[in-house]
């Protein structure tokens, strides 16, 4: 009997041996299952697919301004009257050229009858978007804009609409701000978020030509005042 007993234990005992490798599969599935779940749990994205779309982005927005500049006899220079009040027009004249799914307008000051982009959902409220250096942006967004097919968010300022607004070693119409993975974060400038000059005949990223130098204004991990982050739109398009 006393045989049968220990017989009987060194079964169990060998059987208990094989959760070691039992264990190491589930840790396996479940560290699978991580890799999957935690970026959707915490909306982030991966630096280098940030970067990849801006690209894409890029060339995109670049596309169309050709266009709208086509459509305006070669010059956006007087296409869009009334300094700020003309950016919803610009809005306008950019969703004609692009695939979107939501078309928010800015407020009467921009040309609109709207409450502006953050207000009509397609752009982040004032505290939830972030300059590189860690500080909030603080900033609550009148102007049109729009959500992209792709789920990019992009709002426009209209600066002169003589496009004779000084910036780096030329001069600019507008600004495009874009948000490259919508509302996932981290939502920080030169993260997933970039800002582009439209000149008269051509679109120019901020940190290109003697405006808002990478060196100071791209640096990852500084608390400098300076690092808005501005100058990655440039740094990442190129490099």
């Amino acid at each position: 009997m006393l045989k049968r007993m220990q017989q009987s234990n060194n079964k169990f005992v060998r059987k208990l041996g094989f959760t070691l490798a039992e264990t190491l599969i589930v840790i396996a599935i479940i560290g699978i299952i991580a890799s999957i779940v935690t970026p959707m749990l915490f909306g982030t994205t991966s630096d280098a697919e940030l970067k990849a779309a801006w690209k894409k982005s890029y060339s995109d927005l670049s596309q169309a301004t050709m266009m709208i500049v086509a459509d305006n006899g070669g010059t956006l220079a007087g296409a869009f009257p009334g300094d700020g009040a003309g950016a919803e027009d610009l809005k306008n004249a950019y969703a004609s050229k692009l695939n979107i799914i939501k078309d928010c307008s800015g407020t009467s000051t921009y040309g609109g009858t709207g409450s502006g982009v953050a207000a009509e959902g397609c752009w982040h409220l004032y505290d939830a978007w972030y300059f590189l250096n860690g500080t909030t942006t603080g900033w609550t967004q009148s102007f049109p804009g729009l959500i992209l097919n792709n789920g990019s968010l992009i709002y426009f300022i209209l600066n002169k609409s003589d496009c004779s607004s000084s910036r780096g070693d030329y001069e600019r119409c507008a600004e495009i701000y874009l948000d490259v993975n919508g509302f996932k974060k981290p939502n920080i400038i030169g993260k997933d978020i970039f800002v582009m000059s439209i000149t008269s005949n051509a679109l120019i990223p901020l940190g290109a030509r003697g405006d808002l130098e990478p060196s100071i204004t791209c640096v990852e991990g500084s608390t400098a005042t300076d690092n808005y982050g501005y100058g990655c739109s440039a740094k990442y398009l190129y490099e």
